[in-house]
């Protein structure tokens, strides 16, 4: 999946993951799970069931000082199969400490029925360094909403 640029913070805004995000318990510990559609996530599964699986997995970090908006981007090699999550990072700095810490990244149908460590599929980061560096940049350039003055609703 060729690599995504925005320019604009409504194109940011325009472009984010709307099926979310979560952390599943596995072996002890967190894991950050990417949610999707039901359907697509059985597609996915069709495609990849019974073969031999390897993932490329691309951290792409956009920032300026105060928003921080990753597109993390998954392909599985020999499929046509491929995802960009573009997520925004300030809101969701547990999510990036348990990527940087298990090294993993787990994705999950969007139903709540679904979402524990039985039901996603998980995929070991092939480098783990790659995701701490990720953290890193966030933590020095993420701005919380609340220092900002944003509050939801």
């Amino acid at each position: 999946m060729p690599k995504r640029n925005f320019s604009t913070l409504e194109e940011f805004k325009a472009n984010l993951h709307k099926e979310g995000a979560t952390l599943v318990e596995f072996s002890g510990g967190k894991v950050p799970c990417l949610l999707m559609d039901p359907k697509r996530y059985e597609e996915m599964l069709g495609k990849l069931y019974g073969k031999r699986v390897s993932a490329d997995t691309l951290l792409d970090i956009f920032y300026d000082g105060k928003d921080v908006f990753v597109d993390v981007d998954i392909k599985f090699r020999d499929t046509d199969f491929e995802g960009n999550f573009l997520l925004y990072a300030n809101d969701m700095m547990e999510w990036f400490e348990a990527l940087a810490e298990s090294g993993m990244i787990s994705i999950g149908p969007s139903e709540t029925t679904y979402t524990n460590s039985q039901n996603v599929f998980m995929i070991q980061l092939p480098r783990k360094e790659g995701a701490e560096k990720a953290l890193e940049i966030i933590r020095s350039n993420a701005k919380s909403r609340a220092a900002r003055g944003i509050t939801d609703g």
